[in-house]
């Protein structure tokens, strides 16, 4: 395997070098695996600028509103950062980006993301205008937490949140370079009671930094080198006392928790873009990716012990780390050849990625005691547990295609990608079910412009593809307030229900699940656009099975179902007015999703009347602008709620005004561009609303270039 994968790469070198034409194709939509013709791929598409006024620390928390409403969030994104499928986009500034698409294909699932996942297209900014420039741009916003407890007078800390960003670019006739650094300092406040007391709120501080360069290696030949590098820090310290008996001091549970995390987050890669010959581009890439997350728990339990004047004390330090190291390969070959009304594109995709992984946990546990609370100093026990897994894959695959257009105005793509791996290499695959070749196939109609139709403009879409496990490939993420150090995918969410059925013993979790999409795009008129998407497909979701035990008691068992869903999402976008001096769009979209699980003793549906989505709204008008998004959920019924476990009991409407910002641009001869801001977040939310963190930003903002 090793020689066919340096044949490859070297035969690909060399042809990269060849007598050429032109090399940049900006036509294609690279999901990482497959190119998808931009004029045949439903889509959407937002501009890096319309984000840039908001506080965040995780982007889904900007893009909800513009996609699937509560399920645009961490556990259901899949990012590619320029073709890069390792990369996590929360390790760039957003200044750093420059449009950001939502891939409505079922292409997406064959390209690393599962069923239900979204997969975002991520265009960095590398063309900036002029030879050279430096941008810097800043944020400060007090926060504080909406109380949802039933203490009507518990009130909220107030902490501060911080990002600032600072960049510089160079452009000549051959290189276009630039760097960035970024601070973040993100927090979670936490209500504060007498028997729990804050000592170090919940934050952590994020520091992004960021270069690029791109050379032209004569008229045939483009070597792009990016790199980014992100330390980050989250602490968390705090008092806890519980109260058996108020009327003696002595009886009563102090706790103090103190939590320490360290995460490192490298990305390096290189990629070389040629044009072989008329007609003929390859695309060879190599990237790098390391995470480092270590975690240090410390925490004291004092009280009562057993029997009169016996107080005990419980330290518990343990230590979590995790490293893990990805190199990706990859190669992409495509010809493309007209011929009268037609046009062939026939593309072929190599990818070798090794992925390894160590995870380690040591607990040491000691207790003491002693008859007085302030003298806890003998003894008692001490224990130590250490557990160390260690994982390593390597994939190759290879995934050719053939796309067929007529008068751009019917396309129809097809292709597989096929496992090159040998059963042996692929550890736990059930042989019995064990798939090499899943495939996937696109088509696209422009019916207006089949049926000369000038009126109003009608674009068909509908895809297919077959995929499992083995094709899942997103990279590591860094941790925020919420996600955890799991991987982020369906599977590891919050789908768990309680049922008398005992699981089968062993469960194939490389089945292999269908997926279908279908969806139009209706331009009214140049003011007015619809967008309708369809999806429709399966996986495999975690169950947490109620089994009896003995003669009254029961257990509960982790086990796996199969899962059947259907997403349908529209959305009407109103282009209002766009001129140069004047800019108002507005746009709302819904997305509902209706899941059915097959436990065994039953159908459990989820989100048969669960509607959500957002409302965005984006004003310019000369130098005054204004943004303000609602992200809502609507009607009654259980739902994967983003932020909390399974809730029965939350079947309430929500809404949330999830950003909201007004500014001025000011003329000054200093500067290219100065403007100032002020914004919030979360700002307001009903009564019984759940759809957020709870979390309320305010805040002041400006950005600048010299």
């Amino acid at each position: 395997m090793y020689s066919r994968l340096t044949y490859l790469i070297a035969l690909a070198t060399c042809l990269s070098f060849s007598k050429a034409y032109s090399q940049n194709d900006t036509s294609h939509y690279d999901l990482g695996r497959v190119r998808l013709d931009k004029k045949f791929t439903q889509s959407i598409t937002i501009k890096g600028a319309d984000l840039q006024r908001q506080p965040f620390a995780n982007i889904s928390d900007a893009l909800n509103v513009w996609f699937y409403g509560i399920y645009t969030n961490s556990n259901y994104l899949v990012y590619v950062v320029d073709g890069n499928i390792i990369n996590d986009v929360n390790a760039y500034n957003i200044n750093d980006i420059e449009e950001i698409t939502l891939v409505q294909n079922a292409a997406a699932q064959v390209s690393g993301a599962l069923p239900q996942q979204q997969i975002l297209l991520i265009k960095t900014r590398r063309n900036k205008p002029g030879k050279s420039g430096i941008e810097a741009a800043g944020q400060t916003n007090l926060v504080s937490i909406r109380n949802t407890s039933d203490i009507t007078d518990l009130k909220s800390p107030t902490n501060v949140y911080h990002q600032y960003y600072l960049s510089g670019y160079k452009n000549t006739d051959v290189i276009n370079a630039g760097i960035s650094a970024t601070y973040l300092r993100d927090v979670s406040p936490i209500s504060a009671t007498q028997q729990f007391n804050i000592i170090t709120p919940l934050g952590f501080d994020r520091f992004k930094f960021n270069g690029y360069a791109d050379v032209k290696l004569g008229a045939n030949n483009t070597l792009s080198a990016t790199a980014t590098y992100v330390p980050q820090i989250t602490r968390f310290n705090y008092d806890n006392v519980d109260l058996y008996n108020t009327s003696d001091p002595n009886n009563q549970i102090q706790t103090n928790i103190a939590e320490h995390a360290k995460q490192n987050l490298f990305n390096g890669g290189i990629r070389l873009n040629s044009q072989l010959a008329k007609g003929l581009q390859n695309s060879l890439s190599a990237t790098y990716n390391h995470y480092n997350y270590t975690e240090d728990n410390n925490s004291k339990i004092a009280g009562a012990g057993v029997g009169p004047d016996n107080f005990q004390q419980t330290n518990s330090v343990s230590k979590n780390i995790d490293r893990k190291n990805v190199l990706l390969l990859r190669d992409n070959l495509s010809y493309q050849k007209t011929i009268g009304n037609f046009s062939i594109e026939p593309a072929v995709d190599f990818t070798y990625r090794y992925t390894r992984d160590s995870i380690a946990n040591v607990t040491t546990s000691t207790t003491y005691s002693g008859t007085d609370p302030l003298t806890i100093n003998q003894l008692v026990n001490s224990s130590t547990t250490t557990n160390h897994s260690y994982y390593k894959r390597k994939d190759y695959l290879l995934t050719p295609s053939l796309s067929l257009a007529f008068k751009n105005s019917i396309d129809i793509q097809g292709g597989f990608v096929t496992v090159l791996n040998s059963k042996k290499d692929l550890i736990g695959a059930n042989n019995t079910d064990f798939k090499r070749i899943f495939p996937f196939a696109s088509t696209s109609v422009n019916v207006s412009s089949l049926a000369g139709i000038n009126i109003v403009g009608i674009k068909l879409y509908g895809s297919y593809s077959k995929q499992n496990r083995l094709l899942q490939s997103d990279g590591e993420h860094l941790n925020d307030f919420t996600n955890g150090n799991a991987s982020n995918s369906p599977l590891n969410a919050e789908y768990y229900y309680l049922i008398n059925y005992y699981p089968s013993a062993s469960y194939n979790m490389l089945k292999a699940f269908n997926v279908y999409t279908a969806g139009a795009d209706i331009s009214l008129s140049a003011l007015v656009s619809v967008n309708y998407n369809f999806e429709r497909g399966g996986l495999t979701i975690p169950v947490l099975y109620y089994l009896p035990y003995g003669s009254n008691g029961s257990i509960t068992t982790l086990g796996y179902a199969d899962s059947k869903y259907k997403r349908n999402r529209i959305g009407v976008n109103f282009n209002v007015i766009n001129k140069a001096s004047t800019r108002f769009i507005t746009g709302l979209n819904t997305t509902n999703i209706k899941q059915r699980s097959n436990l065994g003793t039953g159908d459990i549906a989820l989100g048969d009347n669960v509607w959500t989505g957002g409302w965005v709204n984006r004003l310019e008008i000369e130098r005054i602008f204004t943004g303000l998004d609602i992200l809502y959920k609507t009607g009654e019924g259980n739902y994967a709620n983003p932020y909390t476990a399974y809730n029965p009991s939350a079947m309430g409407s929500s809404f949330s005004l999830q950003n909201i910002y007004f500014g001025y641009n000011l003329k000054t001869k200093q500067f290219k561009n100065l403007e100032v801001f002020a914004n919030g977040r979360n700002i307001w939310q009903n009564k019984k609303s759940d759809i957020t963190d709870n979390r309320r930003f305010y805040g002041l903002g400006f950005k600048l270039g010299l």
